[in-house]
């Protein structure tokens, strides 16, 4: 299965070295804040990006493009995150571009399609879903779709609703087959040892993506040994 380190605006440059010791001989794909991601060098782990530019280039000043992430090493970028749509304003139309973008420079793009709480609870046919795919360009060869329910993100003791998952991961896997496009189906979202084994046993799953459980060594080490066992 595969496993991704997102690790937001945490670990300053010591423990960043530290961190890359940790998972240098490790199998996953881990994204460090931008100052970093030249300290994570020849391990068996994958580089990628936690954003991308929707810009290609230009005059842009504090945006990152593909191009630049290719060239140092990236060869993910995780967009859509809750997070972005939160706190930035960021919507389909950004995504859809910042996903050409990570395309068109032979990266993979993480597309993180969320849920509120009240869409959780309203939108039974799961059309925000639906409407946060269309971001995905039909000429998409293969994409990695991480579904996150922003109401657990960064609540390690949240209740997680394994049905629902299910019905949510089955709507990506329809849409992108319909579609004929490969894919990985990621979940995320208040992942921790109590629960990995029952997120691991949903059967359309390929991975998980972790925040949280990815900062303390003890608790990335066993999700670790579940996910590759």
């Amino acid at each position: 299965m595969i496993l991704v380190l997102n690790l937001k605006t945490n670990l300053y440059r010591d423990g960043i070295i530290k961190y890359e010791k940790m998972i240098h001989d490790k199998e996953v794909i881990v994204l460090p804040q931008y100052p970093y991601l030249l300290l994570f060098r020849n391990g068996k782990y994958q580089l990628g990006s936690q954003d991308v530019s929707k810009f290609k280039e230009g005059s842009y000043t504090g945006e990152v493009c593909a191009e630049a992430l290719k060239h140092i090493g990236c060869k993910y970028a995780l967009i859509g995150h809750a997070e972005r749509k939160e706190y930035f304003n960021e919507d389909v139309k950004d995504f859809r571009l910042k996903i050409q973008n990570t395309l068109d420079n032979d990266m993979i793009p993480i597309y993180s399609v969320s849920e509120t709480l009240e869409e959780y609870n309203t939108d039974k046919d799961l059309k925000n879903i639906e409407m946060q795919l269309e971001a995905i360009p039909d000429y998409v060869n293969y994409i990695m779709v991480s579904y996150e329910p922003a109401w657990i993100i960064g609540h390690m003791d949240a209740e997680i609703d394994y049905d629902h998952i299910n019905a949510v991961m089955m709507k990506i896997k329809e849409w992108l087959m319909e579609r004929n496009i490969n894919h990985s189906i990621l979940y995320g979202g208040g992942i921790n040892p109590n629960n990995i084994d029952n997120i691991k046993a949903l059967k359309i799953l390929d991975g998980v993506l972790i925040c949280t459980s990815a900062l303390d060594e003890d608790t990335f080490n066993y999700i670790y040994d579940k996910v590759k066992e």
